[in-house]
């Protein structure tokens, strides 16, 4: 009887993060040029961004955001059309900012769609870990990222992370 219990109980929690991935949906956002799920319908915030690479030292910004139990999932759009901008500057001074936040644990290269980006993954002091996908495509810099708190109600667990950043696509990068 202890061993059906025990596998109930694998069962349930094995069950648990792909239950929460069928609440995932897809959301196109043309204007900006990307389609990506989130577990639920995300916010939208329009601010300037501070660069270096922007005759007036900002760039239009808009950031798409969902708060899942704590863990924090957004992708940020920087639009450097009216700048004459270095992509490798403009990448460098996101993941500079990110670095600033703890301790890399991950720096490697990624593609999504045929186009080269960066992965960085940073732990805070806290035990917080930041992951982010980082891509620099026609004039948009494009910040997919994740904010896993230590403490965290979420869901689909760490898998969640993985649901985000391989479900996002440019939907015209050429």
């Amino acid at each position: 009887m202890g061993s059906r219990l025990f596998l109930a109980v694998i069962g349930l929690f094995l069950a648990g993060p792909a239950h929460s991935a069928e609440n995932w949906r897809e959301y196109t956002y043309p204007e900006d040029g990307f389609s990506a799920s989130f577990p639920g319908k995300p916010v939208i915030a329009k601010r300037l961004s501070r660069t270096s690479q922007s005759f007036n030292g900002a760039v239009p910004e808009r950031t798409y955001s969902v708060n899942e139990g704590g863990v924090i999932y957004s992708i940020s759009v920087m639009d450097f059309t009216k700048a004459e901008a270095d992509p490798d500057i403009a990448v460098g001074e996101v993941a500079s900012a990110l670095t600033g936040l703890g301790r890399l644990a991950f720096d490697e290269s990624i593609y999504t769609d045929s186009m080269h980006g960066r992965e960085i993954v940073v732990i805070g002091d806290d035990g917080t870990s930041y992951t982010d996908g980082i891509f620099y495509v026609r004039q948009l810099l494009y910040q997919m990222k994740v904010v896993y708190p230590a403490v965290n109600r979420d869901p689909a667990g760490s898998s969640g992370i993985s649901i985000f950043l391989t479900q996002f696509h440019f939907t015209n990068p050429f």
